[in-house]
């Protein structure tokens, strides 16, 4: 009698380090340009924030005597992240500390991961900002002036119905030509990042269009339809970035697709009510986390359909 093969009948070689490493690849211009506009001291934030990162892994592993996991460049990922969701002029010792927060009690101690219930960067990053606001808000214009600037966001927050006058026009803030993050100005350099991770099918291509589609749509309704207003938004901020790389993470979102879109096409709408209603510059952070919170009611509510089954689903019984 022959024998059956037990599933998976199927396999591929991606994996989890496969995965980062797209990543990894994807943010490669990203970091280029904001080493061409803020210098080198963006650099040495990236290599801080990476070594970091790779460090407190390594150390969890070690105390624990587990194997090591700094191969399946995770660690990686997130010092990137973290490091390009701060300013140029932010302290070293907090690029430390974010790193710590992120492996150790985001990551590592739920379990590593694939457990964890938040994004680590995007956790560590909004915990920084609560807590230790007045050190990395010091936002300044790009290279060569490189003087102390606020950002547009700064006067888009409270009500603001439309775009006031003597703002930096899209084609600036397209191309970077503004204060900010080290991450977030240059908007071309995001998106040719998305375009391979989405070429490589790393990520699913319509989770950052539903959060941009959602923050259009929340800040066209309240500037009045005013589409420009919405677009405005879009551009400004830390949210491309987000939508791109940290909104779309496999292990804090959904599982099933169309609760993926969902997901994020709620957080987009979130960041919006946040720097309208509450004033919160960017405000994609506090969205993102708070629905890593309600990922598993996203998957619960888009159940997918037994092949041959007729009757109604029900995602609060087990009988099916």
């Amino acid at each position: 009698m022959q024998k059956i093969a037990k599933a998976p009948f199927y396999k591929d070689k991606t994996d989890s380090m496969y995965i980062m490493l797209d990543v990894i690849i994807a943010l490669i211009p990203v970091c280029i340009m904001a080493i061409v506009k803020f210098g080198i001291r963006a650099l040495f934030i990236m290599l801080l924030a990476v070594g970091s990162c790779v460090f407190f892994e390594w150390l969890w592993n070690k105390l624990r005597h587990e194997e090591s996991t700094i191969k399946d460049l995770s660690a990686c990922v997130t010092g990137l992240l973290l490091a390009l969701s701060f300013v140029v002029t932010v302290p070293y010792w907090i690029i430390v500390f974010a790193s710590f927060i992120a492996i150790i009690v985001i990551k590592q101690l739920p379990g590593g991961i694939g457990k964890n219930t938040f994004n680590p960067a995007v956790f560590a990053r909004v915990f920084c900002k609560i807590t230790l606001t007045p050190y990395i808000t010091n936002w300044v214009s790009p290279r060569p002036d490189m003087v102390s600037t606020a950002t547009p966001l700064q006067y888009l927050g409270n009500g603001v119905e439309h775009v006031p006058d003597n703002m930096p026009m899209l084609s600036d803030l397209f191309m970077g030509n503004i204060g900010g993050n080290l991450g977030e100005p240059v908007k071309w350099a995001i998106i040719v990042g998305y375009v391979y991770l989405v070429a490589r099918r790393t990520i699913n291509p319509w989770m950052p269009i539903a959060t941009l589609g959602g923050l259009f749509f929340t800040m066209t309704l309240f500037g009045q339809s005013d589409y420009y207003f919405g677009l405005y938004h879009i551009l400004t901020g830390t949210v491309m970035f987000a939508a791109v790389f940290m909104v779309t993470d496999y292990t804090s979102g959904p599982v099933n697709y169309r609760a993926r879109i969902i997901y994020a096409l709620f957080i987009g709408v979130f960041t919006g009510i946040l720097r309208y209603l509450f004033n919160l510059p960017g405000g994609i952070g506090i969205a993102i986390i708070t629905m890593n919170l309600f990922a598993p009611l996203f998957d619960m509510m888009f159940v997918p359909r037994v092949f041959g089954f007729k009757g109604p689903i029900s995602v609060f019984n087990d009988d099916h």
